[in-house]
């Protein structure tokens, strides 16, 4: 075997081992309690990941990744619910069909979640059962 092809089995070996790992902290972040299949809308993209309740915040983790601190933590006093929708002709490509939209306003900023509709049920009186400010 050349030298170069040495190198390129171990660059295919660290690349399939990285995949392994970005797909095992996927399932085990989906297997906690509290987490839910989440998606945020970022630059009129939208981002796949997980949320996870961890009593008054829901923290976002992007879902390609290998890192552990959160892209996104709402508080739950900080967030307010603005607008539910179905998903546009546009976003039929990027998000499954059973999705819910909802806009949101957090500390001055307003962004958009996908969630499905038992998780938004979930969202909703997660939100509900803040202390008022």
């Amino acid at each position: 075997m050349h030298t170069v092809d040495v190198i390129l089995v171990c660059v295919a070996i660290a690349l399939v081992l990285v995949m392994i790992a970005v797909l095992a902290r996927q399932r085990q972040m989906l297997r906690t309690t509290g987490a839910v299949p989440l998606a945020v809308q970022r630059n009129n993209r939208w981002l796949y990941g997980i949320g996870r309740y961890d009593g008054a915040e829901l923290r976002w983790y992007r879902a390609l990744g290998v890192g552990t601190r959160p892209s996104r933590v709402l508080r739950r006093g900080h967030v307010e619910l603005l607008d539910r929708r179905g998903i546009t002709d546009a976003e039929r490509g990027s998000l499954p069909a059973s999705v819910v939209v909802v806009k949101c306003r957090a500390d001055g900023e307003t962004f958009q979640l996908a969630i499905g509709e038992s998780a938004f049920t979930g969202f909703v009186s997660w939100l509900e059962s803040s202390a008022p400010l």
